[in-house]
């Protein structure tokens, strides 16, 4: 069960940055530095209606809770180093639906995330902490 929520919440993770990046790249480029106050208001209302970045930040109410009840039932030195996998996650769905090209290292990164994860899963039961 630990382990499925773990899924979900890597899942929400590798979700909202995706919609992140994808609501930025719609975002039209400043008109001039942030610190200029129009600039910085025109960039801000083009964040807050932007459906993409909101529903990035929005994901990260869900992952919180489950967050909470992740660590409820496991030590964080078993969890939270599991959430590796968004990266992983997070590669494959920026190929899949940004068409970004991932070059032949960073799958190999992923592949040594991926048995990191899995060293960790194997060697590392999960007990109630207290």
């Amino acid at each position: 069960m630990v382990l499925l929520l773990i899924l979900v919440a890597v899942s929400l993770e590798a979700s909202a940055q995706l919609l992140y990046k994808s609501g930025v790249d719609r975002m039209p480029p400043a008109s001039a530095p942030l610190w200029h106050l129009p600039a910085l208001w025109a960039f801000t209302w083009h964040a807050v209606t932007n459906w993409r970045l909101l529903l990035g930040i929005g994901l990260y109410v869900p992952e919180v809770l489950i967050w909470w009840i992740i660590l409820t039932k496991a030590p964080v030195s078993y969890a939270f180093p599991l959430t590796s996998l968004s990266y992983v996650l997070l590669l494959i769905m920026a190929r899949a639906f940004l068409h970004e090209r991932v070059p032949l290292d960073r799958w190999l990164g992923a592949l040594a995330v991926v048995a990191g994860v899995y060293l960790i899963t194997r060697s590392a039961g999960i007990a109630p902490h207290h």
